[in-house]
């Protein structure tokens, strides 16, 4: 035994292994020590066990652990399994991971795209997107993280074409118009050389080239009461009226806010830093294609296209597939 300013030791050489351990590590020690030591440091089993908060019970096991072990029986055990039986197969974890470099797309689009492969070979296998969203954890790919959930007033208008929500947003300084239908979700969006007025009205004809109810807008200056170009745009084009939003409160927008997330987070998994508008818009165009016929909405349980016009573009697979040259990975 040998004691140190107050604490006992059973071996000498346990005062420097134990230098280096946690906190709750030296505790337990010093309660076992106790324990197994002579007056006038010994104490009762009963009393070592209250000086680590745990039970008799346990107690006896931490002590016999350290009997076997030595203090690294004193150590907190993994509780992991030594085998996992259902663990995800690693041709699976790596279909998982291979879409997700390749788009940036989330849990629920890459177990869609995934799934779509597996019909195509015949396969019965079938991955959620809970699994395929703990693959991409496990290895790095996004970060669980708690989210406070707010609840919005849900509202949406009645019909295809009846509000049409138009918004500028930004992708690597390069300005990106992007339009939205209130009812179906369905996208439109192009990248702008400039954000002038006559420019963003000209972008505006070239995204809907059809008259529609009404127009939802933010108060920037492209879209302002007092701007002749959006007035006569109007004019041509909305049947109804131009509503804007409130000042201060982007939650009116929050559709359009969402498909501008996704947009410009594919954006930057596909070209990084790059402020080349052509190749921006060949992007969009692909994101557009997916968006409005292979991404299933939640919220209105079904496709854009489909709540749209009625049916979808069947081929958004295959043309996405190529596209992101994932012919490899997932079949055609």
């Amino acid at each position: 035994m040998f004691v140190w300013h107050g604490e006992v030791y059973i071996d000498k050489e346990h005062k420097d292994l134990l230098k280096n351990e946690e906190k709750y590590v030296k505790k337990r020690y010093q309660a076992v020590a106790r324990s197994l030591t002579n007056k006038p440091f010994k104490i009762s089993r009963k009393e070592a066990s209250h000086m680590i908060e745990r039970s008799l019970r346990q107690f006896y096991r931490i002590l016999r652990r350290f009997k076997e072990e030595g203090i690294s029986g004193l150590r907190f055990k993994s509780k992991r399994p030594k085998t996992s039986p259902n663990k995800t197969p690693e041709h699976i974890e790596k279909k998982i991971v291979s879409v997700r470099r390749s788009s940036g797309f989330g849990p629920r689009p890459i177990a869609d795209l995934i799934n779509e492969s597996n019909r195509r070979e015949s396969k019965s296998e079938r991955i959620y997107s809970s699994l395929a969203y703990n693959v991409l954890v496990r290895n790095g790919e996004i970060e669980r993280e708690q989210r406070l959930q707010k609840k919005w007033k849900f509202f949406e208008w009645g019909h295809p074409n009846h509000l049409i929500q138009a918004d500028l947003t930004k992708f690597n300084g390069v300005p990106i118009l992007t339009m939205e239908d209130d009812y179906s979700r369905k996208g439109w969006s192009f990248a702008l050389p400039n954000m002038k007025d006559k420019t963003v009205i000209k972008g505006m004809k070239h995204l809907i080239k059809e008259k529609f109810g009404n127009l939802l807008t933010d108060n920037g200056s492209q879209f302002s009461r007092r701007n002749s170009e959006i007035r006569k745009y109007c004019e041509e084009f909305v049947r109804d009226k131009h509503i804007w939003t409130s000042v201060h409160h982007p939650q009116t927008m929050g559709k359009l806010s969402a498909y501008q997330k996704g947009l410009k987070r594919f954006l930057r998994h596909k070209l990084e830093n790059s402020t080349d508008k052509n190749k921006i818009n060949q992007w969009v165009k692909v994101y557009d294609h997916w968006y409005n016929n292979g991404k299933y909405h939640t919220g209105i349980q079904t496709y854009p296209e489909e709540r749209y016009a009625g049916k979808r573009d069947e081929s958004w697979y295959d043309q996405l597939v190529k596209a992101l040259k994932l012919e490899e990975v997932l079949t055609i």
